[in-house]
């Protein structure tokens, strides 16, 4: 299985040869990396070259590149159209199963989940008790479709709680809104990676529908995770000035950070792909529910597993 994370910050040359990725740059020693040892490759420099022959190849291993701009933020996924070899079958059972009813029904798990990961990030950092016994209540008042918009409201509390009441996501001068987007986008990634490779379209969402949006399912299925990036990056930022190339890398690495799932400890990145091999599995009719990840269950670095 894939686990690594590149990352390229400098001006390099990347080609392939030999089943490896190879990383030039000028008079050093390269760099080889065995292709189906990488997961993702995370571009932060606009200098770097690569060949189309060199993505036709990360493709064909399934591998998600992310290309940053010159604010190194996420701007461009490139991956495999489809990476399984019965995709249409799977892609055929996801539309007959996103019905409206099984669509209300997901996204009302799928929200009521993330609040509770957000009211378990509060608690973690022992912050006022008030807020998240409040969002508890927006949690069980969640309807099908989220008709009310409970989590708006529950996120609304969550963030002014976390950072005060002038805090917004939309201001990107935050410094923690560049982390966050940051790790958001990481994630998202990924999940577009692993959705391919069981044969899931992640243009068809359960909650978004954005006809310009090639990621709405993705977008679905990170909602639960993104606490443990608001653990993660909040934790990393809050006593920082600037968004630095360390912390970034840190981000990154994220994806091999460990956590408590289904009672078996493991890496991040093996935590999103059972994740959404449960879904793939939930739309094929071999199961009926999904396990959500919990933030009380993340672990963070640990050396073993």
């Amino acid at each position: 299985m894939a686990y690594r994370v590149i990352m390229i910050e400098n001006e390099v040359s990347i080609k392939v040869k030999l089943n490896n990725l190879i990383i030039s740059k000028g008079l050093e020693k390269d760099v080889w990396i065995p292709l189906e040892d990488i997961s993702v490759i995370v571009m932060d420099n606009l200098t770097t070259t690569i060949t189309v022959r060199t993505l036709t190849t990360f493709a064909e291993y399934g591998i998600e590149l992310v290309i940053s701009d010159t604010s190194h933020q996420p701007v461009g996924i490139y991956g495999a159209l489809a990476n399984h070899s019965r995709a249409t079958k799977v892609q055929l059972k996801q539309i007959d199963y996103f019905t409206e009813k099984n669509k209300d029904n997901l996204w009302i798990e799928i929200v009521r989940q993330k609040i509770a990961n957000q009211c378990q990030v509060l608690e973690l950092l022992e912050k006022n008790k008030t807020a998240f016994e409040k969002m508890y209540d927006y949690r069980e008042q969640v309807q099908p479709g989220d008709i009310t918009n409970r989590e708006a409201h529950a996120a609304k509390v969550y963030f002014n709680t976390l950072m005060g009441t002038t805090f917004s996501r939309g201001n990107e001068d935050i410094l923690l809104n560049s982390g966050l987007d940051y790790g958001y986008a990481i994630i998202r990634s990924y999940l577009s990676r692993v959705c391919v490779g069981y044969g899931l379209n992640p243009q068809i969402g359960i909650h978004h529908k954005n006809e310009y949006n090639r990621f709405n399912l993705c977008d679905d299925l990170i909602e639960p995770i993104r606490p443990v990036v608001d653990y993660y990056v909040y934790r990393l930022l809050q006593e920082e000035e600037y968004f630095s190339s360390e912390h970034r890398r840190k981000i990154v690495n994220l994806l091999n950070h460990k956590i408590q799932y289904q009672n078996k400890k493991m890496y991040v990145c093996n935590m999103l792909e059972t994740y959404v091999e449960q879904v793939a599995s939930l739309v094929m009719g071999k199961r009926d529910t999904i396990c959500f990840p919990s933030v009380a269950d993340y672990i963070g670095e640990e050396d073993e597993i």
